[in-house]
C-alpha cells in the first residue's frame, strides 16, 4: 500500500485495503495514515475526508499524523478556516497535537498573513517543549519582517540560534539587509560568515516540514 501511495496510484492502494478487510485483517491507524497521506499528496482531499469519517464510524481512533496530513493539504490551499475546523475537531476528539501539527498550522497562518494567530501558536508550541523546524521559523520571521515587526523577527532569529536550528539563506539575507541598512557592519559581517560556515551560499532554502 505504501508503495502505491508514494506512486500516487490510489486506486491500487485502496484495493489493497479492501483485500485486507475481505481477509478479516484489521488495519491499524498507521495503515490508514499511509492511505490518508496518499490521498492528500494526490490532492484527493474529499477522499481523505471520507476516509477519516469512515475511521471514526468504525471506532478506529485517529492520531495526530492522521489529522496533520489533512490540515497540511488545506494549508497548501490557503484554506485556514477549514484547517482550523479540523484542528478543533482533532482536539475535541482528545487527540493531542504534536510538533508537526504546530509547524503545519504556524506556516499556514503565516502564509495567510494571520501573524497574531501564528505568534499565539508559536508560544503555545514552546510551552509544550516543541522546537519549530527551520522552515517554520523562517515563515514566522518573514511574516513579521514584511509587517515591519523587527523586534519579533529578531527575537525569533535569536531563539532559533539558541535551539541550534540553522536558518535558511533567505532568512539570513533578511537580517543581513536589516543590519546593513542600520549600519551594524560588525553584525552584518558575522552573519555573512555564518552563511559561509553553514554552506548556504548558493543553496536553496530548506524544505523541511
Amino acid at each position: 500500500m505504501d508503495a502505491y501511495c508514494k506512486m500516487r496510484d490510489m486506486s491500487k492502494a485502496q484495493k489493497v485495503l479492501h483485500e485486507m478487510l475481505d481477509r478479516g485483517l484489521q488495519p491499524t491507524v498507521v495503515t490508514f495514515n499511509v492511505l490518508m497521506n496518499g490521498f492528500c499528496m494526490s490532492g484527493m482531499v474529499e477522499d481523505a475526508e471520507r476516509l477519516l469519517k469512515w475511521m471514526l464510524e468504525k471506532g478506529i481512533v485517529p492520531n495526530a499524523a492522521t489529522y496533520n496530513s489533512l490540515m497540511k493539504q488545506y494549508c497548501i490551499r490557503n484554506n485556514m478556516r477549514t484547517t482550523t475546523e479540523i484542528y478543533r475537531s482533532m482536539c475535541a476528539g482528545g487527540v493531542i497535537p504534536d510538533s508537526n501539527t504546530y509547524n503545519i498550522l504556524i506556516k499556514g497562518h503565516c502564509k495567510a498573513r494571520n501573524m497574531k494567530e501564528a505568534w499565539f501558536l508559536h508560544k503555545e508550541m514552546a510551552g509544550k517543549g516543541f522546537i519549530p523546524t527551520s522552515s517554520c521559523y523562517s515563515a514566522l520571521i518573514k511574516g513579521f519582517f514584511k509587517r515591519k515587526k523587527f523586534a519579533e523577527a529578531r527575537e525569533l532569529f535569536e531563539e532559533m540560534r539558541r535551539h541550534g536550528v540553522v536558518a535558511d539563506r533567505e532568512t539570513y539575507n533578511i537580517f543581513v539587509d536589516m543590519n546593513y541598512e542600520e549600519g551594524n557592519m560588525d553584525i552584518t559581517l558575522d552573519l555573512c560568515n555564518e552563511i559561509i560556515e553553514n554552506c548556504l551560499v548558493g543553496k536553496p532554502k530548506n524544505e523541511d516540514t
